[in-house]
């Protein structure tokens, strides 16, 4: 055996045995042709549905900014409202006590005049009082007799003096 030959080698002929491998082996660790086609494949999937996923989100990111964007007009619209029903409470509440003012002031106008078959005027009777007193303005041609005629001036006089 020459020195230079590697069949006369012990290690030489360990590392050859060890680096020989049958056909199946190779084919047992390395990647199989079928094995690469369906890996190409699953990661065709892959990619198909991350891509769907994409697509989804960025539609669900638009809905998601159109309803914000919904939201917030809906909060500045009731903003407005609550500050619109604020002035409309303000304005009740002065026209109540408006109203008020004059109906003390017809109450005590009114007080000594006496509407036929009625108590005097009084907080109590004050509605009805004022729709007798709207029928006969209202219905005037009924109340042409000399009696009602004078009863009806005195109540022109007597409010002649409250401001509306």
């Amino acid at each position: 055996y020459s020195l230079f030959s590697l069949s006369g080698c012990p290690r030489a002929t360990f590392a050859g045995k060890k680096g020989k491998l049958s056909g199946d082996e190779i084919l047992n660790t390395k990647f199989k042709t079928s094995d690469v086609l369906e890996n190409d494949e699953e990661i065709k999937q892959l990619n198909k549905e991350i891509s769907e996923l994409n697509e989804s989100n960025s539609e669900m990111e638009a809905a998601m900014v159109k309803l914000q964007s919904q939201i917030s007009t809906m909060e500045k619209n009731l903003k407005n409202i609550e500050e619109e029903n604020k002035i409309i409470e303000e304005q009740n509440e002065a026209l109540f006590l408006e109203l008020s003012g004059l109906s003390q002031a017809l109450i005590q106008s009114l007080a000594n005049i006496r509407l036929p078959h009625m108590e005097p005027i009084s907080e109590q009777n004050f509605d009805a009082y004022v729709n007798t007193l709207t029928d006969m303005y209202t219905n005037q041609d009924c109340y042409q007799n000399p009696e009602n005629k004078d009863l009806l001036e005195s109540i022109k006089q007597a409010v002649k003096g409250i401001q509306v």
